[in-house]
C-alpha cells in the first residue's frame, strides 16, 4: 500500500448521487452502494452532463464498527445540477482538507484512513465538519475514486484520496 498525505485548499466540488445506507460489509453486495455508480453515470450521459472525475462516497454518518452507515455515493460534476429519479445534488464546500492519495486494493483502505487520522491529529490538521456545502450533515470526509477499474483492472494499481475537511 501507498499512502501520501498532504493538506491542501480545494475548490468547492459540486456532485450528482444517490443516498444510500448499508453497511461496509454490503458495498459490493447486489444492490449496494457500488451498484449504484453506473446509475448516476446514466443519468449523467442520458441528460448531457459531463462527469469531471471518479466516483465520491461522501459520508454522513458512520457508527460503530459493522453499523450502517450513511453515504451519498455520487460522481462530481463542473456545476449545480437539478438531479430527477430520486438523485441528490450538493456540493463539498470549499476550504482546507487533508488529502491521503492511497494507491492500493480497497481493502486496504480502512488501514489508510487511521494513517491519515493519525497524521492530521500529529501534525496540527483538526478534522470533521458538521454540513455540506448545501448544509446536509456530514461526518467530514469522503472517498474519492480516482481509477477505472475497466482501463485498470489490478486493484493494486488504483488511486483513491481520503478526503477530509479541517476545521
Amino acid at each position: 500500500m501507498g499512502l501520501e498525505i498532504t493538506p491542501q485548499d480545494r475548490p468547492e466540488t459540486h456532485y450528482v448521487g444517490m443516498a444510500v445506507t448499508a453497511r461496509f460489509s454490503e458495498f459490493g453486495s447486489p444492490g449496494g452502494p457500488n451498484e449504484m455508480i453506473p446509475l448516476v453515470y446514466q443519468w449523467l450521459a442520458d441528460h448531457g452532463i459531463a462527469p469531471r472525475s471518479g466516483p465520491l462516497y461522501i459520508y454522513r454518518n458512520v457508527g460503530a464498527p459493522g453499523e450502517p452507515v450513511d453515504l451519498t455515493v455520487a460522481v462530481p460534476v463542473a456545476e449545480a445540477v437539478e438531479p430527477t429519479n430520486g438523485l441528490v445534488a450538493g456540493s463539498l464546500p470549499a476550504g482546507e482538507y487533508v488529502v491521503g492519495r492511497h494507491v492500493g486494493e480497497p481493502d486496504e483502505i480502512p488501514a489508510a484512513h487511521v494513517r491519515v487520522q493519525e497524521w492530521a491529529d500529529a501534525h496540527g490538521h483538526p478534522l470533521g465538519e458538521r454540513r455540506d456545502g448545501s448544509g446536509a450533515p456530514w461526518t467530514g470526509h469522503a472517498e474519492h475514486f480516482l481509477t477505472d477499474p475497466g482501463v485498470h483492472p489490478d486493484p493494486s494499481t488504483w488511486v483513491t484520496e481520503l478526503v477530509y475537511k479541517t476545521i
